[in-house]
């Protein structure tokens, strides 16, 4: 989903000095010679913004296509020997050394979405690993920048403050969000993530040296506010973990120390556009809509965007349906209420059963708003064998009634 932020990403830490072979970068690799990209070979971030995939420097594939996984995403960090021994690059790090992860693409309730065909990942399985990381001395502190919807989640109440690890995330619990930096007359396309154009933004115009990471948890907090149509809007970034990581160290120990030119503009760069992340493709198409002067184009535009809410209201109607044929479950409950995540067991396996046998969530996100269906599911379980029955009923119903495409809702 952010895969032009991530090569921004990687073209400001290697500015400051981060060495290549300090660096793992994985990204699915598929916008840059897309056949929809007008510039081919080329990746921007910015409206009238520079190639972020070669210039200046070209980004590594170290994990791209199918290895992008939430299984290589963990070995990756944590130095898997196994891994390492068919060929793929890991941290190799010790009890001296500092960690800095930044990862970027779609979430919902404790999980992060990876490209289509890929697992989930969920806040269970990645604080266990960085408890793991932390018991094998890999590494003296670690810090974690995630950009996601509901990206609080993957740490609240899950990750310790005592395992020298600090994460700062995009959103609160529960909260949507946001694309911005739209640019139709050529790309056609949203840009970047809100949340990361923020921090990003703030690394290139301060000295790293002398910015401390709590400085920079402020300035992103600050500007967590905008407008759109009139409209005010916020997300509420959110750290986790060892606060004192962020009050004591700067952000060059992460970003790299190097002195580079530093931006002498205060201003927060305003981007040209937002959209909720998971309704950038219905806000993509009203856009179009509005803007267009054409009769053909306008008829295309009106008769994707019915598709898409129709989608939408057959996934509604599909999940309700299902919902009803689930013994001993207050349906109710499971459509609309709000219980807390306690039973990750059986809210993994429906969540991955839906993620593999029905709609994809990332190639469908939409789906993401089903997430809290699921969760109201297995509270209500009493114990495994119940949950056994809420994904075979799944597996049928999706078996019977999921459309075989994808991005469709």
């Amino acid at each position: 989903m952010g895969t032009a932020d991530v090569y921004h990403a990687y073209q400001v830490v290697r500015k400051h000095g981060i060495p290549d072979e300090n660096i793992i970068v994985m990204h699915y690799d598929d916008i840059a010679h897309h056949k929809s990209n007008p510039t081919p070979g080329v990746v921007i971030n910015r409206v009238n913004g520079t190639d972020v995939y070669k210039t200046p420097y070209e980004v590594p594939k170290h994990y791209i296509g199918k290895d992008v996984t939430p299984k290589n995403f963990l070995g990756a960090i944590a130095g898997d020997e196994t891994l390492e021994k068919s060929g793929k690059k890991v941290v190799k790090s010790g009890p001296n050394d500092r960690i800095f992860v930044y990862l970027d693409d779609h979430g919902g309730d404790e999980v992060v979405a990876f490209p289509s065909g890929a697992p989930m990942l969920y806040a269970k399985d990645l604080n266990n690993a960085l408890i793991e990381m932390h018991k094998q001395n890999k590494f003296a502190q670690l810090v974690f920048y995630l950009a996601a919807c509901e990206s609080g989640s993957m740490f609240a109440k899950l990750l310790p403050t005592d395992i020298n690890v600090y994460a700062i995330t995009a959103t609160k619990v529960g909260e949507l969000g946001w694309k911005a930096e739209s640019e139709w007359k050529t790309y056609n396309t949203w840009l970047a993530t809100y949340f990361t154009i923020i921090w990003l933004d703030d690394s290139e115009k301060s000295d790293l040296t002398k910015e401390l990471i709590s400085t920079q948890y402020d300035y992103i907090k600050e500007h967590n506010n905008f407008t759109m149509d009139g409209t005010k809007h916020s997300q509420h970034a959110q750290q986790y973990g060892d606060l004192s990581i962020a009050a004591k160290q700067h952000v060059s120990d992460y970003q790299g120390d190097k002195k580079v030119p530093i931006n002498s503009d205060s201003e927060l760069y305003i981007p040209s556009g937002f959209a909720p992340i998971r309704d950038s493709k219905l806000f993509h198409l009203k856009h179009l809509i509005k803007n267009t002067n054409d009769a053909a184009e306008l008829s295309q535009y009106v008769s994707q965007l019915n598709a898409l809410e129709n989608n939408r209201q057959l996934l509604d109607k599909q999940i309700e349906e299902y919902v009803n044929k689930l013994p001993a479950i207050d349906a109710n409950i499971a459509l609309n209420g709000k219980l807390e995540l306690n039973n990750r067991d059986c809210y993994k396996k429906l969540v991955d059963t839906f993620n593999e046998k029905c709609y994809a969530f990332n190639d469908n996100t939409y789906a993401f708003y089903k997430l809290s269906v699921f969760r109201n599911i297995c509270e209500q379980m009493r114990d495994s064998s119940d949950a056994d029955i809420a994904v075979n009923r799944l597996i049928q119903h999706c078996n019977g009634n999921a459309k075989p495409i994808d991005n469709i809702v």
